[in-house]
């Protein structure tokens, strides 16, 4: 017998009663929201967690930023990668910190999945109109974390599910919802930015999407055309009529659809390397 949407509901509160969600990602929420929160601040967070600042200090020095080998400290990681990735980064890991890594599709392959979406997220935003990077950017990077939730509470379960056409309804049938409504009850109930929770409700169904469409669109966008790109196990966007219908929307032109995917594989090896498992 499947799961239900209230068993799913009830596990997401259960996380936060067993203390399954690190502390430390309650604090960065915070000074996420906090508009007078300082470089400073997270500084101190960061270097809390020795993984945490590890991969900060890769990203920074990554070629795909330019900077290879020259950053050396985390005060001058926030400089060069500026406040917005490092939330970004940062809110990020300890969301699927969070998770365990098991099984053919693990939190890791999960989360370079994210970050490839991520990645193309931002790109995108020099086309989507009303969009800045750092938000499609944070918004790409949390957009699966319902399947992390499903990973999370049944492995068995969630790696039955299939990344074609039907992904959807084996997800309803297996837990009662999909994993773009456990996302957005997540990040809703860490308290996150809201704007943050219609890219990831949508992000299969921007077309249904109220509020935050442009961001909707981007992710959307981003995630079927990470799939094109390069099809790994863990790729879930599925190239549908909406997607066509945002390439006409935003007058996305071949050159623009070449170019996000000439920057993605550009990245793609190093996207790989800076978050294999350790």
């Amino acid at each position: 017998m499947g799961k239900t949407e209230t068993d799913v509901k009830n596990y997401i509160k259960g996380m936060h009663g067993l203390s399954t969600i690190p502390v430390l990602l309650g604090k960065i929420v915070g000074t996420c929201n906090d508009e007078n929160a300082t470089a400073e601040d997270l500084y101190k967070l960061i270097t809390f967690d020795p993984a945490l600042a590890e991969r900060v200090l890769r990203l920074s020095n990554s070629a795909m930023l330019g900077h290879s080998g020259q950053i050396k400290d985390i005060h001058q990681a926030i400089m060069f990668l500026g406040f917005e990735r490092i939330k970004s980064l940062a809110l990020g890991m300890t969301v699927m910190s969070a998770f365990p890594s098991k099984g053919a599709i693990t939190a890791e392959n999960l989360w370079v999945h994210s970050y490839e979406v991520a990645f193309v997220s931002s790109v995108l935003s020099d086309v989507v109109p009303l969009t800045l990077p750092g938000e499609c950017f944070l918004a790409g990077l949390l957009h699966d974390v319902g399947r992390i939730v499903f990973f999370g509470m049944d492995n068995a379960r969630f790696l039955f599910i299939d990344t074609t056409s039907t992904m959807l309804d084996q997800e309803i049938a297996a837990f009662g919802c999909t994993h773009a409504d456990a996302g957005a009850w997540l990040v809703e109930s860490l308290g996150m930015p809201k704007e943050l929770i219609a890219p990831i409700k949508y992000h299969h169904s921007p077309s249904l999407a109220k509020e935050s469409r442009n961001l909707v669109g981007a992710v959307a966008l981003a995630e079927g055309l990470t799939r094109k790109f390069q099809t790994r196990v863990e790729d879930d966007g599925i190239w549908t009529a909406e997607h066509d219908a945002l390439l006409k929307q935003y007058s996305f032109t071949a050159n623009d659809v070449i170019s996000a995917g000439e920057k993605l594989s550009a990245a793609r090896t190093e996207i790989e390397a800076m978050f294999s498992a350790q």
